[in-house]
């Protein structure tokens, strides 16, 4: 079963969930979330504490398959709004302990990130706006984009595809789109809680990215995956084309 796939000369995208930009040695990943269950929880919904877990052995295996010199985290790396809750600051400080042991992080600022600065800077981890390597701008997505010639890297838009079988039973996965016409990478939430919403049936006016808002879908190619396969289902507009999958 086919686990990794180059999208482009310079980008890799796995089933880990996230991706490998291999001129700069950078992996990235997109929404994390830390501190999820502690808000769903306080909404009245009871969650197993096993996020963090499950993501950091994502992660040490996403290092060991790559190498990266670089992990770039594309928004998003706590949940919460308004404040640093006592349990997401703990895990956000663990996360980034565990993982910046193994490799140098750069933390690009998502439209969750408040209050993350008080965590990065006493560890010297940089929170940026925006990150350039090369020809390639990476941002979370959260505010509208000034032009650029090059790549482009967003995470921000939870990207996720429904799968139905001829029973009528469906189930909803994660997925990379990626724009080969004008070089435009849209991560998958590494979260396990934040799927997102159907990018088939999600009419392209209700995207979270104003970008997306402006250009649409339909030139995108959706890869779709699971814990142990990758799959290239065609572009959005094919997909629309065809109804149902």
């Amino acid at each position: 079963m086919v686990k990794e796939m180059r999208i482009s000369p310079d980008m890799v995208i796995s089933t880990l969930g996230c991706a490998f930009h291999s001129p700069s040695g950078s992996l990235l990943i997109a929404d994390l979330h830390i501190g999820y269950e502690t808000v769903l929880e306080g909404e009245g919904f009871a969650m197993p504490r096993v996020q963090n877990r499950q993501m950091l052995e994502r992660i040490n295996a996403a290092i060991d398959r790559f190498d990266p010199d670089s992990i770039i985290i594309v928004g998003d790396l706590k949940h919460n709004f308004d404040r640093n809750l006592s349990a997401e600051w703990n895990g956000v400080e663990s996360m980034v302990d565990a993982v910046s042991e193994r490799s140098k992080m750069v933390v690009i600022r998502g439209n969750h990130d408040n209050y993350l600065l008080n965590i990065l800077s006493k560890r010297n981890i940089e929170l940026r706006n925006e990150l350039i390597l090369g020809n390639l701008k990476i941002v979370h997505g959260h505010k509208t984009a000034l032009p650029w010639e090059g790549g482009m890297v967003f995470g921000h838009e939870h990207p996720a595809i429904t799968l139905r079988e001829s029973t009528g039973a469906s189930v909803k996965i994660p997925c990379f789109l990626y724009s080969p016409d004008d070089d435009r990478l849209i991560l998958p939430a590494f979260s396990p809680l934040a799927l997102g919403s159907d990018i088939i049936r999600t009419p392209d006016e209700e995207r979270m990215i104003p970008l997306l808002r402006r250009t649409g879908t339909g030139s995108y190619i959706a890869y779709g995956f699971s814990s142990d396969q990758l799959l290239n289902y065609r572009s959005i507009s094919d997909l629309r084309r065809i109804g149902n999958l």
